[in-house]
């Protein structure tokens, strides 16, 4: 790809129509980066807190932060952004927060207090802090990085089925997002909360459940890549990913390893899955994920995440090329 000979024209403004085209086109290649891309981010997410609903809170801080810039045409780079990352938000309460990302009220109250009580934010009345520990905890090198990597591949499928004249590397759209940071994170945080919560919701609001669910599915899909299986993304690809045949599924410690999450929660939550017959339980003690309900709920999100994620890349790449 890295040999492409590129032409010097310049950019060419995009539709979420192209990226949807290309999207669906190159389905089995740009999904499996996607799924990676989101194994990574729960992955980190989990790394640094030891719980996702209070990494949520946080990415929802910052989301309303960066959106806020926007309203009033503002933005900051990367490097002016983390040179104090810390900043103010006035009129949110804790009720927002729980709306918001499917969280109780109960629970919202108590996880905002262990983020106090770890100097990440500092709450007086209706006005909350983010500390500079929490600009420590996230920045998002390998985020900015891993979405890059997918923004280069949906410019290559562009340039090689000539919708753009030019075809834009990895490094290029990492520089550009660092220019334009606080403008691009805005629309990227609200496609990336929005994408995790309506995925919690399918599990009863249940993060650690979904991030396992999701392991597995990350899991399966490298058997189709690993074999070259291919398949139209409509029905073809989510069939083939639930056919058991000789996939190897993950036991309990190797999921454990996976995602960080300590071994008796994730056998508990198994049960539960079990239970629901949302996954199976080969002779080796190996869990693959099947046709259940949550299949049908997570495949209906599926299709709908295609259009979603065209649209964010869409308007990420004109403010990218044309802001």
């Amino acid at each position: 790809m890295q040999n492409l000979n590129i032409s010097l024209t310049g950019p060419t403004r995009l539709v979420y129509e192209d990226i949807y085209q290309v999207f669906i086109k190159n389905y089995q290649n740009l999904i499996s980066q996607f799924l990676e891309f989101q194994f990574s981010w729960l992955q980190q997410a989990y790394l640094t807190m030891n719980d996702l609903d209070k990494y949520n809170i946080l990415v929802y801080l910052y989301k309303k932060n960066f959106v806020s810039l926007s309203e009033i045409f503002k933005f900051k780079s990367f490097n002016e952004f983390y040179f104090n990352p810390r900043f103010n938000l006035e009129k949110i309460n804790v009720i927002e927060i729980s709306k918001e990302l499917r969280i109780s009220k109960e629970t919202s109250r108590r996880k905002i207090l262990e983020l106090q009580k770890d100097g990440i934010l500092i709450k007086d009345k209706k006005t909350i802090t983010v500390t500079l520990k929490a600009g420590l905890l996230q920045k998002p090198n390998n985020t900015i990085s891993s979405f890059s990597k997918i923004l280069s591949n949906i410019s290559y499928f562009l340039y090689k089925e000539k919708k753009v004249k030019k075809f834009y590397d990895k490094e290029f759209f990492e520089k550009k997002i660092k220019d334009r940071f606080t403008q691009v994170l805005g629309i990227f945080l609200d496609y990336q909360l929005d994408y995790l919560i309506t995925r919690k919701i399918i599990t009863e609001n249940d993060m650690e459940l979904f991030f396992i669910f999701g392991t597995m599915i990350y899991n399966q899909n490298i058997y189709l890549k690993k074999n070259n299986i291919t398949a139209e993304y409509r029905d073809e690809w989510w069939e083939f990913l639930t056919r058991v045949g000789d996939k190897k599924g993950l036991n309990a410690m190797t999921i454990s390893d996976l995602t960080g999450i300590p071994r008796p929660t994730v056998i508990r939550k198994l049960k539960i899955m079990l239970k629901n017959k949302d996954v199976y339980k080969d002779k080796s003690n190996l869990y693959l994920f099947i046709k259940g309900k949550m299949f049908r709920d997570m495949n209906k999100l599926r299709l709908k995440n295609i259009e979603r994620l065209s649209s964010t890349i869409s308007k990420i790449n004109n403010i990218i090329f044309f802001s």
